[in-house]
C-alpha cells in the first residue's frame, strides 16, 4: 500500500525559534500549519476528482493532526492511502495482466507532490513571517536551503 505524506524536515533553526516563542505565538504558528494542510486537502481532493474513475485516489486521501509531543508542537499530515496512488503519481511502464492481455501505461497524474510542495513553501514563508514580526531574523538564502 503506497502512503504519502507532507512532512517538514529540516528547518531546524526555524523550529527552534519557534519552539521558543510564547504560546499565544504557536498557536498563531499552528494556526498557520494547520490552514495550509487543510488548502493542499482540498486542493488535491479537488484534483483527484478531476481524475475520478473509481473515487479510490479521492476516498483514499487523508488529513490528521499528529500531535508529536511538547507544548508547542503541531503537526498535519496528508496522506493518500489508496493502494495504486503511488502509481497514479508517478505512472507506470507498459502493464499487462499475467495472462499477457495488455493494459497499456498509466501516465502520472502529478498531483499530490506538486500541490504538497507549493503549500508547503507557502507554509514555510508564512512560519517564517510570524518569527519575523517578533523580532527574529530568518534570511530568504536560509528558507530555500532549509526548504529543498
Amino acid at each position: 500500500m503506497a502512503n504519502f505524506k507532507i512532512a517538514i524536515n529540516g528547518l531546524e533553526e526555524l523550529r527552534e525559534q519557534l519552539r521558543a516563542l510564547p504560546a499565544d505565538l504557536a498557536r498563531e504558528a499552528g494556526v498557520i500549519v494547520q490552514a495550509h494542510a487543510q488548502a493542499a486537502f482540498s486542493e488535491m481532493q479537488q484534483k483527484y476528482a478531476e481524475h475520478d474513475f473509481t473515487g479510490n485516489l479521492r476516498r483514499g486521501l487523508t488529513i490528521r493532526n499528529e500531535f508529536t509531543g511538547g507544548q508547542f508542537a503541531v503537526r498535519w499530515i496528508v496522506r493518500n492511502r489508496a493502494p495504486h496512488a503511488y502509481w497514479a503519481e508517478h505512472g507506470t511502464e507498459m502493464r499487462q495482466t499475467t495472462t499477457g492481455v495488455g493494459r497499456g501505461r498509466m501516465p502520472p497524474l502529478h498531483i499530490f507532490i506538486p500541490i504538497a510542495m507549493r503549500k508547503r513553501e507557502l507554509m514555510v514563508q508564512a512560519l517564517a513571517g510570524v518569527v519575523r514580526r517578533h523580532g527574529m531574523r530568518v534570511t530568504q538564502a536560509e528558507l530555500q536551503s532549509e526548504a529543498a
